[in-house]
């Protein structure tokens, strides 16, 4: 019995994007931060993972996030979630697969964490809508 495939998903950081960490060791060197400050503050200091989980479940605005992440890491707020993310580009040929996928008749879908749409728009430019 052949089976046929129905669907795609694909997450959205990493995936359809180019890799994070490169983007966030630019970012660091940019804002003039040691290697590693910007992982350590928000994915291992217990108040960086409440606020980090807070934006992504929907419960804190990205501005507040850029704020409280800014008093946190020590640098100015004003669109940190842009400047953190600033280095992000398309990953085109995993674009492109999942376009022909879709022409193929394969549902595709697209699973991200919440980062709010305001001040800045994580999936500006990647037109989604055609995947």
């Amino acid at each position: 019995m052949t089976q046929y495939r129905k669907g795609l998903v694909l997450d959205f950081g990493g995936v359809l994007t180019t890799p994070l960490l490169p983007a966030a060791l630019a970012f660091e060197k940019r804002e003039g931060l040691a290697a590693g400050t910007l992982l350590t503050g928000l994915y291992l200091d217990p108040e960086g993972i409440r606020l980090t989980e807070r934006l992504e479940r929907g419960t804190l605005t990205q501005t507040h996030w850029n704020e409280a992440a800014g008093r946190l890491l020590g640098v100015r707020p004003e669109n940190l979630m842009g400047r953190v993310f600033a280095d992000l580009r398309p990953e085109t040929s995993v674009i492109a697969a999942a376009a022909a996928a879709r022409r193929a008749g394969v549902k595709v879908g697209i699973l991200s964490n919440s980062v709010g749409l305001a001040p800045w728009n994580l999936y500006d430019g990647y037109e989604l809508e055609k995947l």
